[in-house]
């Protein structure tokens, strides 16, 4: 199994999932912070706009957990509500604004959490990231904090 990238670990950790939570992951990719997710105990619901990342993250953590995965843009989903969200190196502030800011805060319930880490090559790309992903959030009912790791930065979020 290939090596785990540090946005992962970062946001994975950042996120601090607990056992018997509910995470919703947006933009799963191969799945690798979704089996992080699962391996702390949580369920995970995964979604990716590709189905091939879909299939990807479901052979990946097979047996791991309770994990739903399937293909969709985010946006135009009803998922119920989750404890917490995730989003690695899902740059929603760079395309045309879909609704994610207001999907999110649909999705996570009242406590609980968000965290959106983008590995960003360039300090204008991480700064225009955290301003415009904070002040999204922050619109739809989420306290934030922006940190900066090596070559990342994260938005991390709880709703009030």
């Amino acid at each position: 199994m290939a090596e785990i990238a540090k946005r992962h670990r970062w946001a994975v950790e950042l996120l601090a999932p607990r056992r018997g939570e509910s995470v919703l992951e947006i933009g799963c990719g191969h799945g690798i912070a979704t089996g992080l997710v699962l391996k702390a105990g949580a369920d995970v619901v995964a979604v990716d706009r590709s189905g091939k990342m879909v299939a990807a993250c479901i052979r990946r953590n097979e047996g791991l957990g309770r994990l739903t995965a399937f293909e969709s843009d985010f946006e135009e989903l009803d998922l119920g509500r989750f404890d917490a969200a995730l989003a690695v190196n899902v740059d929603f502030v760079r395309h045309e604004d879909r609704g994610w800011a207001r999907a999110f805060g649909k999705a996570v319930t009242a406590g609980g959490r968000i965290v959106l880490v983008l590995e960003a090559p360039t300090i204008r790309t991480a700064d225009r990231f955290a301003l415009n992903a904070a002040a999204s959030l922050a619109g739809m009912g989420f306290e934030v904090d922006t940190q900066l790791g090596e070559g990342m930065v994260a938005v991390v979020g709880r709703r009030r």
